[in-house]
């Protein structure tokens, strides 16, 4: 019995571990603005203008988000 109490606690803490260092794509967004600025707004409009969706969803959102870090760092032309 203590084996499985011990096992869920175990559980219930990875997972929520796991969850608290996930970050939304709002987060995400707003920092790369405060940090990059105008660059960050440059490489937003590339991104749009090469058909990326700009949405709350966080598939679309990771997508976006993944394009504009690169070319942030010079990877998109």
């Amino acid at each position: 019995m203590k084996a499985v109490v011990i096992a869920v606690l175990v559980t219930f803490g990875i997972g929520s571990a796991a969850v608290a260092q996930q970050r939304s794509v709002r987060d995400m967004v707003n920092d790369m603005k405060a940090r990059y600025g105008q660059t960050f707004e440059d490489c937003q409009a590339l991104a749009v203008s090469r058909g990326y969706r700009l949405s709350d969803d966080e598939q679309d959102g990771r997508l976006v988000m993944m394009f504009i870090e690169g070319c942030i760092m010079g990877k998109q032309r």
